[in-house]
C-alpha cells in the first residue's frame, strides 16, 4: 500500500471511530464494538473497532486496564487476543482488534474489558469463515531444517537480507525503496530493527540531528575559522589503511589549534588516526560564544579501533547538547602530544534540532513508530514479503561510545533509574520485576496490533545479546532466565505463536538454544568466507547440538564496512558466495547479508534474484523432501555442494584455483538413474544453459564445457530422463 492509501485508510478509520462515539447502539457498559467484516476467508484478517468509556489512567498497561476479544472458533477452543489502544481519552477511548482467523467455520465472539475495580463484556459477534487458498502463517518444519512450512503444508525458505534502518544517509532510502527492490528480485525475506533511531516504540527524548551539519575532510582550509601553524594537511593515500586518504597531521611538539566558526554548535565528533600510543590527557576542547571567553567541553574518547599495523582510530565526542549560543568550537593538542596523531576528519552538528523523538517514555508508545510499522507490513503484504522483526539491540545497554562513537545508548534508556526507570544498571533489566513486567507489557502491545499479519515471520527478541553479556558483564544466567521467560510469555499471549528467537554475535551461550520456546538458533558471521566449513559447518554444528534449526542473521566479508577491511569486490563477492553456500546447508533462511544500503546503492540485489529462482525450483515438488547430496571432485581441488530432492539433484560448484576449469569429473553417491537431463545455470546472469543427456558412470558424473573461471561459480539441475 503506498502512503497516500495508508492516509486515506487512516482516515477512514478516524471518521468510523467517531461514528462509534455518536451511534445510539450502546452495548453493555458502554462497550461500542464495530467488526468490519461478517464473513471472510481463512487467513483472512477481521478488523474489529472498539469505542470504551471505561476510565484508565495508562492505556497500554494490563493491570491499569486490560482489553481482549475473547473468541470461539469452531473447534471450541477459546482464543483470548489482545486489544490495542488507538487513541482518545480515559472515558472516552478508541481501541482495535485485528483477528487472523485460522479456522473455517463460524466464530463467535465478544470484547472483554478488565479494569482495577470490574469486569465487562460486550454483545456476542458473529464471523463466518471459510476455506481458502491462503498459506497461513509459518512454522518450524519437523521433517526437515532446509525449510519452514506453512499453515497449509506449502514449504518456504527465506531469500533476502538485512535492512537493519532506512533513512540514515546521505543516500536516504526508505523501506518503500527496499521492499520494492527485493519484490523485484523475487527475494521474499527481511530482518529489520526497532532501536533508538529506527522504530522505537518505547523510548525518551533523542534528538536525531540538527539542522546544520558539516562534516570537514580537509581537502583544505575553507571550513576553518582559525588554526595554529603546525599542522599540515596530508593529500592522498593513508597508511593507517582505512577509508580516509586526507588528514592533518600534528608537525610540532608545540600547542596546536584548529577553531570552527558556526551559529549555535551542538555537539560534534572527532576522528583521529594514531601511531602506538596517544596521550589523550593532552586534548581538550572548549566551546565559546564570542570567541573570547571559553569553557572547557566534558570529551568523551571512543573504543579504539586497530586500521593497520601500529595504526589505531579514535573518535573525539562530545554526543550531549553544548548550551544555547555556542558558536565557537576550539581543539588544543598540547605540548609533546604522544602518538603522532592525525585528523581524519571533523564533524560539527549546529543550529536548531531537528528530527526530534519526543517520544512519551517507559510504558507508553510512540505512535510515529506504531503507524510507520503498519506502514511496513502493509508493504510487505502486497509485495509478499516475509519479517523476522527484531525488538531490541545490544547498544541499548551500552554507557560508553564504541568504535564508531555511537551506541551509547543506556544514557538515555527509558529503564535507567536516572531517566526514572526501575534499574540501576543494565542487570537489573533481566532480573528487576518491574522492568519485566513493563516489557511484557510491549511485548502484549506488539501481539495485539502485529500478531495478526501472516507475513510476520519471527518474533526475534535481541540482536547480538552476547554483547551485553561481555560488554556490560550482565551474567549469562540473567540473560537466558530472561529470554526463557519472555518466550514462554510470547507463546501464551500471542494466539497465532509466530515463531520467537534471538541472536548472538560470536560467543557462544549455549543454554540459550536449550530453551523450548526459542524456536531456533541464530549466529552472525563476519570474515571472508573462502570455502564451505564456515557458513555450511557452522550451521550443521548447531544444528547437531541443539537439534533446532539454524540461521546466519548476518554475514559479510567483514565487520568494518566495504573498503575499509576488504575491497568493494570481496564485499559483492561475499554475498553472493554466502547465498549459495546457505542454500546448500541445511537452514530455513539463507544467510542474511548485512551492509544492505550499499549492495542497494551498487545494485548488487540482482544476487538475490538469481538464488531466489534456483531455490524456488529446489521446492517446486512440495512432496518432496530436500537431503543433502554427497558429491565431491575427484581432484579435491574444488568446492562442491549437493541437495537433492525427490530424484532431482542440485550441484554449486566454485573454482578456487587460479586456472579456468573447463572439464570436471565429480564422485556422487548412488542414484536411481543413469540418464539424466543436465542444464547448467549462471548463477551471476541467472540464466540457464541448453540442456544435454548425460549417463552416470560407476558413481561418476562428468561435466563438460563449463568454462569456470577462478573464483567464479556455478549451479546444475540434473533431473532423470522419464
Amino acid at each position: 500500500m503506498d502512503k497516500l492509501k495508508f492516509c486515506v485508510l487512516s482516515g477512514l478509520m478516524a471518521i468510523l471511530a467517531i461514528s462509534l462515539v455518536s451511534c445510539k447502539r450502546e452495548g453493555p457498559a458502554g462497550i461500542l464494538v464495530k467488526p468490519t467484516l461478517e464473513s471472510m476467508e481463512k487467513f483472512e484478517t477481521l478488523f474489529i473497532y472498539i469505542n470504551l468509556k471505561a476510565k484508565f489512567e495508562n492505556p497500554y498497561d494490563p493491570e491499569d486496564i486490560k482489553v481482549d476479544a475473547v473468541i470461539r472458533p469452531p473447534d471450541g477452543d477459546t482464543i483470548i487476543l489482545p486489544c490495542f489502544y488507538e487513541n482518545g481519552v480515559s472515558g472516552k477511548s478508541n481501541w482495535e482488534a485485528r483477528f487472523t482467523a485460522m479456522q473455517a467455520g463460524t466464530h463467535s465472539f465478544h470484547i472483554r474489558v478488565i479494569d482495577k475495580k470490574s469486569t465487562s463484556n460486550s454483545e456476542e459477534f458473529y464471523v463466518s469463515v471459510k476455506e481458502s487458498g491462503n498459506d497461513g502463517f509459518l512454522r518450524l518444519n519437523g521433517k526437515s531444517f532446509y525449510s519452514f512450512v506453512f499453515d497449509s503444508g506449502k514449504r518456504f525458505r527465506g531469500v533476502g537480507l538485512n535492512i537493519g534502518w532506512e533513512l540514515q544517509s546521505d543516500w536516504k532510502y526508505t523501506y518503500e525503496d527496499y521492499l520494492d527492490a527485493l519484490r523485484e528480485n523475487n527475494a521474499n525475506f527481511f530482518r529489520t530493527w526497532m532501536c533508538t533511531w529506527n522504530l522505537p516504540l518505547e523510548w525518551t527524548r533523542v534528538v536525531m540531528s540538527y539542522k546544520g551539519t558539516i562534516v570537514d575532510e580537509f581537502e583544505n582550509w575553507d571550513k576553518v575559522f582559525l588554526h595554529s601553524q603546525g599542522l599540515k594537511i596530508n593529500l592522498g593515500k593513508s597508511q593507517v589503511n582505512e577509508d580516509d586518504t586526507n588528514r592533518v597531521a600534528i608537525e610540532s611538539n608545540s600547542k596546536e589549534t584548529i577553531i570552527y566558526n558556526l551559529k549555535d554548535i551542538r555537539r560534534f565528533k572527532i576522528k583521529l588516526y594514531y601511531h602506538r600510543n596517544l596521550s589523550t590527557d593532552k586534548i581538550k576542547c572548549y566551546s565559546s560564544p564570542d570567541n573570547i571567553t571559553y569553557a572547557p567541553i566534558d570529551i568523551e574518547f571512543s573504543q579504539v579501533w586497530n586500521t593497520a599495523e601500529d595504526w589505531y582510530r579514535m573518535f573525539v565526542v562530545y554526543i550531549n547538547e553544548l548550551p544555547e549560543g555556542t558558536n565557537y568550537l576550539r581543539i588544543e593538542f598540547l605540548e609533546d602530544l604522544e602518538g603522532s596523531p592525525e585528523l581524519g576528519s571533523i564533524q560539527v552538528e549546529c543550529g536548531e534540532e531537528k528530527d526530534v523523538l519526543d517520544a512519551p517514555g517507559l510504558g507508553r508508545y510512540y505512535m510515529k513508530t506504531a503507524e510507520r510499522l503498519d506502514e511496513v507490513f502493509i508493504l510487505a503484504e502486497e509485495r509478499d514479503i516475509y519479517i523476522m522483526l527484531t525488538l531490541d539491540y545490544h547498544g541499548v545497554f551500552k554507557s560508553e561510545v564504541d568504535v564508531w562513537a555511537s551506541n551509547a545508548e543506556w544514557r538515555t534508556n527509558p529503564y535507567n533509574a536516572k531517566n526514572g526507570g526501575p534499574c540501576e544498571d543494565p542487570v537489573d533489566f533481566f532480573t528487576n520485576a518491574e522492568a519485566k513486567k513493563i516489557y511484557k507489557s510491549k511485548l502484549r502491545y506488539m501481539v495485539a496490533r502485529w500478531g495478526y499479519s501472516t507475513n510476520l515471520a519471527c518474533w526475534e527478541l535481541w540482536n547480538e545479546i552476547d554483547n551485553v553479556m561481555e560488554w556490560q558483564k550482565v551474567p549469562p544466567a540473567a540473560i537466558v532466565s530472561w529470554h526463557k521467560e519472555m518466550a514462554n510469555y510470547l507463546k501464551r499471549v500471542d494466539p497465532y505463536k509466530h515463531l520467537v528467537s534471538t541472536s548472538i554475535s560470536h560467543r557462544e551461550m549455549p543454554d540459550l538454544w536449550e530453551i523450548e520456546n526459542i524456536d531456533f538458533s541464530q549466529h552472525h558471521l563476519y570474515g571472508p568466507d573462502r570455502n564451505l566449513q564456515d557458513i555450511g559447518n557452522s550451521v550443521r554444528k548447531y544444528i547437531k547440538e541443539f537439534e533446532k534449526p539454524d540461521v546466519i542473521n548476518e554475514f559479510a566479508a567483514g565487520w568494518k564496512g566495504p573498503e575499509k577491511d576488504y575491497t568493494a569486490l570481496e564485499y559483492e563477492n561475499e554475498m553472493h558466495n554466502g547465498l549459495w553456500r546457505g542454500m546448500f546447508s541445511p537452514t530455513p533462511v539463507l544467510p542474511l547479508s548485512w551492509w544492505w544500503e550499499w549492495h542497494y546503492y551498487k545494485g548488487h540485489y540482482s544476487h538475490l534474484k538469481s538464488a531466489a529462482d534456483f531455490v524456488s525450483m529446489m521446492l517446486k515438488n512440495n512432496e518432496e523432501i530436500l537431503e543433502e547430496f554427497s558429491v565431491a571432485s575427484v581432484d579435491g581441488d574444488m568446492e562442491v555442494m549437493g541437495l537433492k530432492s525427490g530424484d532431482d539433484i542440485f550441484l554449486w560448484l566454485r573454482n578456487p584455483n587460479e586456472e579456468e576449469k573447463t572439464d570436471l569429473v565429480l564422485n556422487i553417491q548412488e542414484t536411481d538413474y543413469l540418464s539424466y537431463l543436465m542444464k547448467y545455470y549462471d548463477t551471476w546472469a541467472g540464466e540457464f544453459s541448453v540442456v544435454k543427456e548425460i549417463e552416470l558412470l560407476n558413481g561418476q558424473l562428468i561435466l563438460q564445457d563449463i568454462h569456470l573461471k577462478s573464483e567464479k561459480d556455478m549451479a546444475v539441475l540434473i533431473r532423470p530422463v522419464e
